[in-house]
């Protein structure tokens, strides 16, 4: 369709057809509540739909301010529509739009969120930067001081003459201890820095690698830390994917105007937040957030069954001609083997977690995946496995085996990774570009192994900081993956999805 003329913004709200909700408060006349770095699609529907709620509501009077440390810059896209976009739920064909409000503030770059996480008026942040942005050692959690970025961190910290570096820290633990060093010297006062990605534990992990980074570069700095800085641990859930150029159209059409900065998703969305604060923040749980004493039982059910689905769906899926994970989902053969994998080798492992009864839970986040409304492309989740795949599908190998009991359609979950990065070489077609820090490692072993999986399964599953000593060491299960790779790529497949 033609693309409409007239932008989404403060001056076009009121142009925004009465059907559809959008802001019933004063933007103007709102502070800030919450400092929020990584203004992506999930977060956009996820937690600023919940503060949008609070002020729907009259219960905040507060907003946020939305910095981007990563492209895609937000003055472009949000700042030019004043922090103004939809937000559009799809179940099957049935769908419903909002406009969002609650995003009044927006910069890019390190120097804001160094400014911001020093001003007194900011006692919260939350964050949503993508698992690899921790710069943490996935089978340990601790700081990765060999990632380049880290690197360069402490080497400028070194410098006397460029205490700050040039433009910023480069790594989020480097940003954060940086940003905090300076709320110190400020007497800013106490702060709650919450994570909201998908980390196994992720507050302890946050603050192992903002703790570990200024043990090495800020001395000094680690007793205040422990005094005054929370890092409270959280599960957060709504399936979000990509907002495609059709979907900027539909949504132009809904709306009668052009939203750059629309975003898609399901009706179902989770919160829970562990009770850990050292500052005051926002009153979350009076939008449906959980406020918990321990986070860890709804963590582990939630990565262990839906995420867990999501990656052997998208893995088997791509292998298998699919484009999307509901198409994935629709698959007899590979919906099958999820439900049955995940019922019998992962469930009887799971903590009991209030309100996420194990079947019901599975059975509904297999629903979910197979929403037809949700075009999730099978490779944006295949993503950065390697910072996923231990909490998916090696941890709940580990519980296996802790208890005794056989994993054949684990182990085939992570045969399904190894066929999916052999798929990107040229010896079976380099079907695919594969995104994902590993391939710095990963690709000139595909390239050495070629069509020997069980050479290429061997080096991969070597990587102790991503399998840990215990499956890395293991030739028996290595000997399974391959059987298990060898299999998904000998099988018959469809065409080639689009990467």
């Amino acid at each position: 369709m033609p693309q409409a003329a007239r932008r989404l913004d403060e001056a076009t709200l009121a142009e925004v057809p009465a059907a559809i909700r959008r802001p019933n408060y004063d933007r103007a006349g709102l502070g800030i509540a919450c400092l929020h770095l990584g203004v992506g699609a999930f977060h956009r529907c996820h937690q600023a739909e919940y503060m949008e709620d609070l002020l729907a509501s009259g219960l905040s009077r507060g907003g946020l301010f939305g910095v981007n440390l990563a492209p895609p810059a937000l003055g472009p896209m949000l700042g030019r529509q004043d922090g103004l976009y939809s937000r559009t739920l799809h179940d099957g064909t049935a769908s419903e739009t909002r406009v969002i409000g609650a995003i009044l503030k927006v910069a890019d770059g390190a120097a804001a969120a160094l400014a911001l996480l020093a001003d007194p008026a900011i006692s919260t942040v939350t964050l949503t930067v993508t698992e690899k942005a921790y710069c943490h050692v996935p089978a340990t959690g601790e700081l990765d001081e060999a990632r380049a970025e880290v690197a360069a961190d402490l080497a400028d910290l070194a410098d006397p003459a460029d205490p700050a570096g040039q433009g910023g820290p480069a790594s989020l633990p480097g940003l954060l201890a940086c940003g905090l060093a300076r709320r110190a010297r400020a007497r800013a006062g106490p702060i709650n820095l919450i994570s909201c990605d998908n980390l196994p534990a992720n507050g302890a992990i946050l603050a192992r690698v903002v703790r570990g980074f200024a043990g090495r570069a800020l001395p000094g700095l680690a007793g205040w830390i422990e005094d005054n800085v929370a890092f409270p641990a959280t599960m957060v859930d709504r399936i979000v994917p990509a907002t495609t150029a059709a979907g900027l159209d539909s949504v132009a059409a809904r709306l009668g105007l052009r939203d750059e900065a629309a975003v898609q998703g399901e009706p179902f969305r989770q919160w829970v937040i562990e009770d850990a604060f050292r500052a005051p923040r926002p009153r979350w749980e009076a939008a449906g957030v959980e406020i918990v004493a321990d986070v860890g039982p709804h963590v582990l059910t939630k990565m262990r069954v839906l995420n867990a689905a999501q990656t052997m769906l998208a893995l088997a899926g791509a292998l298998a001609g699919h484009d999307f994970t509901h198409e994935a989902a629709a698959d007899r053969a590979l919906a099958r083997w999820v439900g049955r994998t995940l019922a019998a080798e992962t469930l009887p492992h799971l903590p009991p977690a209030p309100g996420m009864a194990p079947g019901p839970y599975l059975a509904a986040s297999l629903a979910r995946i197979a929403n037809a409304g949700i075009a999730h492309r099978c490779h944006q989740i295949a993503t950065d496995t390697s910072q996923k795949i231990r909490q998916r599908l090696l941890d709940p190998i580990r519980a296996c085996r802790g208890a005794g009991a056989p994993h054949p359609g684990l182990t085939r979950g992570v045969g399904a990774w190894i066929a999916y990065l052999a798929r990107s070489g040229p010896d079976f077609g380099a079907r695919w570009t594969v995104s994902d820090p590993v391939m710095a490692r990963a690709g000139p072993a595909i390239l050495r192994h070629g069509r020997d999986i069980a050479g290429l399964t061997r080096e991969i599953l070597s990587q102790a900081d991503i399998f840990g000593p215990d499956l890395s060491g293991d030739a028996a299960f290595a000997a399974e993956v391959t059987a298990a790779a060898q299999g998904l790529l000998d099988a018959p497949r469809g065409p080639p999805p689009a990467a």
